[in-house]
């Protein structure tokens, strides 16, 4: 392991083992069908990136889901997770540092014609 993935490790997994929050809401990153199970069975993009993470790093995976974005950031204060996979919002950079985008989803809405 490179010396930058140690000093990852030990900031990142406290006592070798990395809590990753899960934002379970949002069927594009976590598939719809594996939620509501054991945390350790979900699966789609967010938990496939938290697995090659923890498995970078060297250590075990802890998946802690969340029911929406703003609980997943609310618990940042309880200390229940080490890294998290939620939308940069500015609000929120006043307690979580976010890093570069990791996916990009493009919206957009619809209106009524003539409105």
């Amino acid at each position: 392991m490179s010396s930058g993935a140690e000093a990852a490790k030990v900031r990142l997994a406290h006592g070798g083992c990395l809590r990753v929050g899960i934002n379970t809401a949002n069927y594009l990153l976590v598939d719809a069908g594996s939620v509501g199970s054991n945390p350790s069975d979900l699966s789609g993009v967010a938990p496939s990136l938290a697995a090659e993470l923890a498995k970078r790093l060297g250590s075990e995976l802890r998946l802690v889901p969340f029911k929406s974005p703003s609980a997943l950031a609310d618990a940042v204060s309880s200390d229940s997770w080490d890294v998290g996979f939620i939308g940069a919002d500015p609000s929120r950079a006043e307690s979580i540092a976010f890093t570069a985008p990791y996916v990009e989803i493009p919206a957009t809405y619809l209106v009524p014609s003539g409105s």
